[in-house]
């Protein structure tokens, strides 16, 4: 085998390697959701989702709709999102705490906000309710 397939094999599984270590830390989960609520993969930020249970089909459909118009708003309101920047993490137990990160838009401006993490094993999903 060629050395650059070795190159591009060990590479992929390096990448996937440190994606996994992201998500053993709750601003690494986080900076994932996010992301992938980002582009618009809904599918990808559920299965980061503390929903209390598994969802039906028919809820995840629903959940995919209703991130889909608040992506749209957002959109729409808002310059695109140029990075996402994990601020801080503030534990508050062994298996909750919350995230503080940082929006920053096309056009330079920025917002903050906090997202409640709980942990499930050994990865951080985002907590959407009380």
């Amino acid at each position: 085998m060629p050395l650059y397939r070795y190159i591009v094999i060990i590479s992929m599984l390096l990448c996937l390697a440190s994606c996994e270590d992201k998500t053993r830390e709750p601003a690494g989960a986080l900076e994932i959701a996010l992301e992938a609520l980002n582009r618009g993969d809904y599918d990808t930020y559920l299965q980061w989702v503390d929903m209390g249970s598994e969802m039906d089909a028919a809820q995840k459909s629903m959940m995919r709709h209703a991130l889909k118009q608040h992506l749209e708003w957002r959109r729409a309101e808002r310059a695109a999102v140029a990075s996402i920047d994990m601020i801080d993490t503030q534990m508050q137990g062994d298996t909750i705490c919350t995230v503080y990160y940082q929006y920053t838009f096309a056009d330079s401006t920025k917002e903050v906000a906090s997202q409640k993490m709980v942990k499930h094993g050994e990865t951080w999903k985002l907590r959407l309710r009380n």
